[in-house]
Order: C-alpha cells, then sequence, then structure tokens
C-alpha cells in the first residue's frame, strides 16, 4: 500500500506513468515501478540489530550505529517482527515507513530509536526520509541494510531487514533506483526554491485541494444547469430555445 498527498513528489511520479506514458520520462519509469514493487512488501524488520557474530563478524545492523562499530553488538534475531514497506509524501519530503503487520504476535511493545517512531496499535513505525538514504548493502544473500553517510561523513546502519518473497538484490535495486530518483529530483530544484522545498509540500497539497474542490463545484452547477433547462424544455412543451432563453436568464 502506498499513501501520497496530492501534489507530492510520489504522487506525481506514480500519477505521471498511470495517466500517459508521454508525460513520464525514461528515468522516471524505473523509479515508478520500484515504488509499485516496494509498497506494499513484506519483510523482516529487525528492531535492535542483528547479532554481529550471526553475520560471520560482518557490519552490524543497528539503528543508527555505525558499520564500522562492533561494541555492543550481541542482539539475536529474536526481536525481528513482520512487517510491510509503505511510502509518503510527508511535508519534507518523501517518507519509507516500516510498519509492524496487524497479524504480527511478536511485535514489541515498544523502544527508542534516533529515527523517529510513532506508537500505533500494531506496535511502532520506523519512519526514514528517503533523502537521508546513501547505499543499501546486502548480507549473507536476505538481509538488506539501509546507510546513511549525511550525518556523521561516515557510513552509519539505519535499518536491517530480511526479504520474505523476492530476491534480496532486486529489492536492493528497486531502493536504489528510489535513492537516485529523489537525489535527481532535488538536484532539479533551483537553489531559490530549497527553503521551499524544505519547508515541504504542504501549500503545494492544499493548492491542490483548492482546485480539485472548485472543479467538482463547478460541474456540480454545469449539472444543476442543465437539470433546469430540461425541465423548463418540457414545461414549455418543446420549445427549445425558449427554455435556454429563459434558464440563461435565470443564471444571470
Amino acid at each position: 500500500m502506498m499513501t501520497s498527498n496530492i501534489g507530492g513528489p510520489l504522487f506525481m511520479l506514480r500519477w505521471k506513468g498511470g495517466i500517459c506514458p508521454c508525460f513520464e520520462k525514461p528515468e522516471d519509469k524505473g523509479a515508478r515501478l520500484a515504488l509499485e514493487s516496494l509498497s506494499g512488501l513484506p519483510v523482516k524488520w529487525f528492531r535492535t540489530g542483528r547479532d554481529a557474530k550471526s553475520l560471520g563478524g560482518m557490519m552490524s545492523g543497528w539503528f543508527g550505529g555505525s558499520s564500522n562499530s562492533g561494541g555492543g553488538s550481541n542482539k539475536s534475531d529474536k526481536d525481528a517482527v513482520d512487517a510491510v514497506l509503505e511510502w509518503v509524501d510527508a511535508e519534507k519530503g518523501p517518507e519509507l515507513l516500516i510498519k509492524p503487520s496487524q497479524q504480527s504476535s511478536s511485535t514489541p511493545s515498544g523502544a527508542d530509536g534516533e529515527i523517529s517512531l510513532q506508537k500505533q496499535s500494531a506496535g511502532y513505525i520506523k519512519t526514514i526520509k528517503l533523502q537521508q538514504l546513501d547505499k543499501v548493502l546486502i548480507q549473507e544473500a536476505v538481509y538488506i541494510v539501509l546507510q546513511s553517510e549525511k550525518e556523521t561523513g561516515k557510513p552509519q546502519d539505519l535499518v536491517t531487514l530480511e526479504s520474505v518473497i523476492g530476491d534480496a538484490n532486486e529489492i536492493k535495486e528497486a531502493l536504489t533506483q528510489l535513492i537516485e530518483w529523489d537525489a535527481r529530483r532535488l538536484a532539479e530544484i533551483p537553489e531559490e526554491d530549497r527553503e521551499l522545498e524544505e519547508v515541504g509540500i504542504k501549500a503545494k497539497a492544499q493548492k491542490a485541494a483548492h482546485f480539485a474542490k472548485r472543479e467538482i463545484e463547478l460541474q456540480k452547477q454545469k449539472r444543476e444547469r442543465e437539470k433546469r433547462k430540461a425541465e423548463l424544455v418540457k414545461e414549455s412543451g418543446g420549445l427549445k430555445y425558449t427554455a435556454i432563453a429563459m434558464a440563461n436568464r435565470m443564471d444571470d
């Protein structure tokens, strides 16, 4: 499932390809298909990271932990929960949501994390800004590690997932396509508009909603006028043009 605000980047990416391929840039098609493949994708989410020993001494998957740090990485896989990936247009750009499945019996009661966590009936949702992601790694063929270098300049593991259906390398490729698409999108925004982009898409969504509401009202008024004209034609015994003239005077 994917939720997108009207006028947001994800909404526009999906809308252009869905309405007419002529509106879609070739490089955006891959991103749109990647978005579709990653929406509602079931995964295993390792909330507290995976034990470094279980990775054969490879990088840990701690939230916000450096991939080069080995300290405190004695967590087991028991904290893994069934989850799904969802995508939203937030005020400051596209975000990835990792949501515990409603059916998951192993959903923990809660924990703190450096990425925003929101209390839900099924547990907790992990939220990661798309522009925060830099790299996707594959470990032991099935584990997917999302990394960022933006805060410290060094790779940091933000979250570790396990592919449940599909190939982990295909999931990595889809995530990478979305990361590259978002980087291109941001690079195309003029410097003077960057502050507006940082404020978010709320104003744009409100504007689009206003015009959509206005269009609905105009269509409703048009239907009402046509209905009145039809009634006047019937009442005038078929004098069509006389009825139309009367209806036009009523509209004035």
